[in-house]
């Protein structure tokens, strides 16, 4: 299928299939902030609520591109909350609780991943919420939760890697456990918490009822665990690290190549395994008892991993990942992210997506997954600066003049 094929009934002005649905989002890091990108990569009006002069932490995180402020220099930042507004605002101050009680009543969606009892410390839990807005759908995002013996801990990402079970099969078999090279906690529990409150929202459609939406980084990993929980429960077997390799179908792994870099190849059909074993001129293997079917193969890694290496190290990554191609199997190349933004396929596929920063000036980012046919997604707009949509949200929204603004703003309300 062809581009233009897939998008021929594409409506011109679509902001994304999400496009009127109203979100507050008072988060902090990467868990809360993701599940409110995702919302606002798909066409929600998504406001992000700021502590006054500092804004929450990630903006302080590198690392960072060249700006004409600091606080708009994190890479980090700028990736993750584009297509957002952003409003300055203290939660903690009784005119902030009230300001954010008038913002609420308006909302379809509240996002927050401040530590469990946080948002009710200050007058802005569910209860309270759900008092001004009675069909809210108020989505919560923490480590384990909003109940449970340990829900009262703080967490970051690998706290959700290392207690969901991905940390512990992670790395090489003779090495320590690994956390993931990406912030996998975080991000799985950004996406449990936008795909909860789509739900929540289908539900809400139905019957107008809100609801509180509770996801964990834990369980977020956790649901990502395939076998391992029936399989350490009810077939005697604990999954272990192994390295990129796959503990039950070889080859799965990565393979050295005579140009110093890797590729990754997987064959796990025995008539796949036989195209490769002609590719590699070793049609001796077809109908060896050692690599004859799947879990053959899965019993002997070691060997299959040896006699596909050594076919590895004679060609480089481009050849190999020719020829597997040409044979219809499985390869990629391991692309750094340089590689990646030379990549003419994400590039079609507008995955690479450019904006205009008004500090930054121009920046690449990370474009929007999914792709709707009827009404595209894309990145529309830079992060937003710190505070730069209050006049719009504040007046706008809920219809304070200037000179409200200017009293809240010198009391650092906002």
């Amino acid at each position: 299928m062809r581009k233009e094929e897939f998008y021929r009934g594409a409506l011109p002005q679509s902001l994304g299939p999400l496009e009127g649905t109203r979100v507050l989002e008072a988060t902090t890091s990467f868990a809360g902030p993701m599940a409110g990108t995702v919302l606002a990569d798909l066409g929600a009006d998504v406001i992000k609520v700021d502590f006054p002069g500092t804004g929450e932490v990630i903006r302080q995180v590198g690392p960072f591109v060249p700006s004409s402020s600091k606080l708009e220099s994190s890479a980090f930042h700028l990736s993750i909350n584009r297509n957002k507004k952003c409003i300055s605002l203290d939660l903690r101050t009784p005119e902030g609780r009230e300001l954010f009680h008038q913002l609420a009543a308006q909302m379809d969606v509240v996002i927050e991943n401040f530590k469990p009892g946080t948002m009710e410390k200050w007058g802005l839990g569910y209860p309270a919420i759900r008092q001004v807005r009675p069909n809210i759908v108020y989505v919560s995002i923490s480590g384990y939760g909003q109940f449970g013996p340990n829900h009262p801990k703080p967490s970051y990402d690998a706290v959700g890697q290392a207690t969901g079970g991905l940390m512990y099969v992670t790395g090489e078999a003779d090495g320590p456990p690994t956390r993931a090279g990406y912030g996998m906690g975080d991000a799985l529990a950004g996406w449990q918490g936008a795909i909860g409150a789509l739900a929540a929202l289908a539900h809400r459609s139905r019957t107008g009822e809100g609801q509180h939406v509770d996801i964990s980084q834990q369980e977020s990993v956790l649901y990502c665990s395939t076998w391992g929980i029936m399989g350490a429960a009810n077939a005697d077997f604990l999954w272990k690290r192994s390295g990129s390799g796959n503990p039950i179908v070889a080859p799965y792994n990565t393979y050295p190549c005579k140009d110093g870099e890797y590729v990754f190849v997987a064959v796990a059909l025995d008539a796949h395994w036989a195209r490769l074993c002609k590719l590699m001129g070793r049609e001796d293997l077809i109908d060896d008892p050692r690599t004859r079917t799947v879990a053959d193969r899965g019993k002997n890694r070691p060997f299959v991993d040896g006699v596909v290496a050594e076919w590895t190290r004679g060609l480089t990554v481009e050849e190999v990942v020719q020829r597997m191609d040409e044979a219809q199997l499985v390869v990629a190349p391991i692309l750094n992210f340089r590689q990646i933004l030379a990549d003419p396929h994400l590039e079609e596929r507008e995955m690479i997506a450019s904006v205009d920063h008004p500090a930054a000036g121009p920046l690449k980012l990370f474009g929007v997954a999914a792709k709707f046919s009827r009404t595209p997604a894309r990145v529309r707009t830079p992060a937003p600066m710190l505070g730069e949509h209050n006049e719009e949200v504040y007046c706008g929204l809920l219809d304070l003049g200037a000179e409200r603004l200017m009293a809240l703003k010198e009391k650092k309300v906002i």
